[in-house]
């Protein structure tokens, strides 16, 4: 594992973090006595008696009620991920192990002008408080558009249509060199105390989690839902895993549950997140610009490989070692490192 000036980190650490998360992942757990079973703990997490909602002022509007519950994602965390193949569609399929990871992650609110919010999460990790730059949410009020995922690294700009934007608000997921992911709209919901948005069914590249163990299918589609807990919050997903042959027919090979669940700790030191971000900020703030002038100027185009691309991430990341050591970095050599792994389409 590569080391670098104080006590950064390149993207390689991101890959040995998700190694090493994800170990128990790779084995089949041992089986449970009927007993034993019964005793199995529950998948959420308690939830503590004094929880004030974040809509619980009266007379919000729908619009800032809406605005405080994504804000209300923001914190400390000690996140739990579960993800478990519930049916096998395809003939033949065999469903694959239950996978079980974890970690610390702080969520920092990174802008926010109104209608439009963003979220980056930084994983802190272990007694060394090892910092690694993870994925990005952002958040847009009743959007115009939509930067949608196609497969194989394609990405489309779609128009949304009035009666969809209106009252709505769309997610953006960014990787974590700030690519887009993938992007999907919906309607907060504040029914019987709950605070909860649902996404439309979408695309989504495959999770860094399979991305380099698995060949078998190409897309992941989607619906997320995220609600808030007074424990935190629970990112919940309805994975469809489809294959896309050679003559482009798409077909189903498993369905999936996801749930991500973030649980508010105050036991962990995040300071190392903090400060890494601290000093970075800047430069993160130059790439996410250069990825929207692409974005601007080009409505269709696609990443090589994929947006997980580790080529293009190292570059990325090691342009960030560089501020972390006090050297500057211009916008064109960002520009030239996009340049090199982006390209449009007609």
């Amino acid at each position: 594992m590569k080391r670098t000036n104080d006590g950064y980190r390149d993207y390689a650490l991101t890959c040995c973090i998700a190694a090493a998360l994800m170990l128990g992942a790779c084995t089949t757990a041992p089986k449970k006595t009927a007993a034993e079973t019964k005793r199995a703990e529950p998948a959420a997490s308690p939830a503590p008696a004094n929880y004030t909602p974040p809509c619980a002022q009266p007379g919000l509007s729908a619009y800032e009620c809406d605005r405080r519950s994504i804000l209300a994602m923001a914190g400390e965390y000690r996140v739990h991920f579960a993800f478990d193949e519930t049916a096998a569609l395809a003939p033949g399929y065999a469903p694959h192990a239950a996978q079980r990871s974890g970690g610390t992650e702080l969520v920092l609110v990174i802008a926010d002008t109104g209608e439009h919010i963003s979220l980056q999460h930084i994983l802190v990790l272990g007694d060394k408080h090892a910092v690694v730059k993870h994925w990005r949410q952002d958040w847009q009020y009743q959007p115009p558009t939509l930067l949608r995922f196609r497969g194989t690294g394609k990405f489309e700009t779609e128009t949304v249509a009035a009666d969809t934007r209106t009252g709505a608000w769309s997610q953006t997921v960014y990787e974590v060199d700030d690519a887009p992911r993938y992007a999907g709209i919906g309607r907060w919901t504040h029914a019987n105390g709950v605070d909860a948005w649902q996404s439309d069914r979408t695309w989504r590249p495959l999770p860094r989690r399979e991305y380099t163990q698995r060949k078998d299918y190409q897309v992941l589609e989607v619906v997320n839902r995220h609600t808030l807990t007074p424990a935190g919050w629970v990112h919940e997903q309805d994975n469809t895993k489809l294959a896309i042959d050679a003559n482009g027919t798409v077909y189903a090979l498993a369905r999936e549950t996801g749930t991500n669940s973030y649980t508010r700790i105050a036991d962990y030191d995040f300071g190392a997140g903090r400060d890494y971000w601290n000093r970075t900020r800047k430069y993160w703030s130059d790439v996410r610009a250069a990825w929207q002038r692409l974005e601007d100027k080009s409505p269709r185009f696609v990443t090589a490989p994929e947006p997980d691309g580790e080529a293009r991430i190292d570059e990325l990341f090691e342009l960030a070692e560089r501020i972390g050591s006090g050297d500057k970095v211009d916008g064109a050599a960002i520009d030239a490192v996009l340049a090199r792994y982006v390209r449009a389409t007609p």
